[in-house]
């Protein structure tokens, strides 16, 4: 809109140029005629037509498709998107979690996982808020904690008793210098190679046990990844899940490029190496730990039944119902493309027909008799050329 609103202030600063000159060359009645008639040819009129229209058209088939687009201009950079990057959990996975598996060492199960929760009572997570309504459902007796803190990617920490107690990944409790028993160990692998999410619990700088959750497959996940396949397009998994489960994720999903261990930070920068490599990647999220990435992406793509809530911190070019949505929007950005073209060819067109007879009206005896209903006549004319086209391919 920037653009049009600039033709049209230098379209009225040439014409008024050429009326000034000609108001003192040949009088008020040239200086009037030859002024509008340039005003008028040279007009960004056509352009209007050309791009923001066909545009706003686009944005309103998408929206039939329960699509909110934020940004007219993402449409355009779309058409162009090489890699797809998403997060695995609850995306090309169902979003169900449940937990599959209690592990715990020197004591017993219910006594770990009112452990977890105990911890996990101020979290928001999902899996923190899981582990805390099955423990509350089994009628397990948790006691207070204080100091709560939630590192997003990594896990929780609490003070309960006088003691830390920490639940989460591997990696980061590892970091915290926390020891793991070789039966831990092995059991965590074991757990990870089935495709399941496993959590630590420690206190202090002991692990207490595990606990291991799983999340279904999700198929249209499948079947959107095999689509990008087809249409050319590399799919970027981005997870905080350990590299142990890049088995399982590959043999069920077969992205063409898999990232693990990754923080919130992280994906972040895996979509910046990719754009620094020349790519245009869409980032599809839809939790608070995708936000990072959505924000540094060439196009975004917020999927509903997240987590990660719109805002004004929070800016998506596309609010989509599906993954299947993004396949459906990149092909009105396909279509969209080629329309723009031939209309801003057309928009061209009448520049080239419109403006040299407006100018050459300036001399005391034009070539071609000019008007400036003349000019309002071509203009009128490709600008009903442009709309038909645009009407006919959206």
């Amino acid at each position: 809109m920037r653009q049009i609103i600039s033709l049209f202030v230098l379209d009225a600063l040439i014409s008024g140029a050429v009326a000034a000159w000609l108001y003192f060359a040949r009088g008020l009645d040239a200086a009037l005629m030859t002024g509008l008639s340039i005003f008028i040819a040279l007009s960004p009129i056509c352009l209007i037509f050309a791009s923001p229209f066909t545009l706003f058209l686009a944005k309103r088939k998408i929206s039939k498709l329960g699509v909110k687009c934020n940004r007219f201009n993402a449409l355009t950079i779309l058409k162009d998107a090489d890699v797809v990057a998403l997060p695995y959990n609850r995306v090309l996975t169902g979003g169900e979690f449940y937990i599959t598996d209690l592990v715990p060492e020197g004591l017993n199960q219910p006594t770990l996982l009112a452990m977890a929760a105990c911890a996990e009572t101020d979290a928001e997570n999902i899996l923190g808020r899981l582990i805390y309504d099955t423990a509350k459902q089994r009628r397990l007796r948790l006691q207070q904690s204080t100091n709560f803190k939630e590192l997003p990617g990594l896990g929780v920490e609490a003070t309960v008793s006088g003691t830390t107690m920490r639940v989460g990944n591997l990696s980061w409790l590892e970091s915290l210098n926390v020891s793991l028993s070789a039966k831990l160990r092995t059991k965590v692998d074991q757990l990870l190679v089935k495709g399941k999410t496993v959590l630590i619990v420690a206190t202090g700088r002991a692990a207490r046990g595990l606990i291991a959750l799983k999340d279904d497959i999700n198929d249209a996940a499948i079947n959107f990844l095999t689509a990008l396949k087809q249409n050319k397009i590399e799919s970027l998994v981005l997870t905080a899940q350990p590299k142990k489960m890049t088995s399982w994720i590959t043999k069920n999903f077969s992205p063409d490029n898999l990232r693990t261990n990754l923080t919130p930070e992280g994906k972040s920068r895996e979509v910046q190496i990719f754009r620094a490599k020349g790519k245009i990647v869409a980032v599809i999220g839809n939790d608070i730990h995708d936000a990072l990435a959505l924000k540094n992406s060439d196009v975004s793509f917020l999927l509903a039944g997240g987590s990660l809530i719109p805002s004004d911190e929070n800016k998506f070019d596309f609010e989509i119902p599906s993954l299947e949505s993004f396949l459906a929007i990149r092909e009105v950005a396909l279509k969209v493309a080629k329309t723009l073209k031939v209309n801003r060819l057309l928009a061209l067109a009448s520049w080239i027909i419109l403006v040299p007879p407006a100018i050459m009206s300036a001399l005391d005896n034009p070539p071609i008799p000019f008007h400036p209903l003349a000019a309002a006549a071509g203009v009128i004319i490709f600008s009903a050329i442009i709309l038909v086209n645009s009407l006919r391919k959206s």
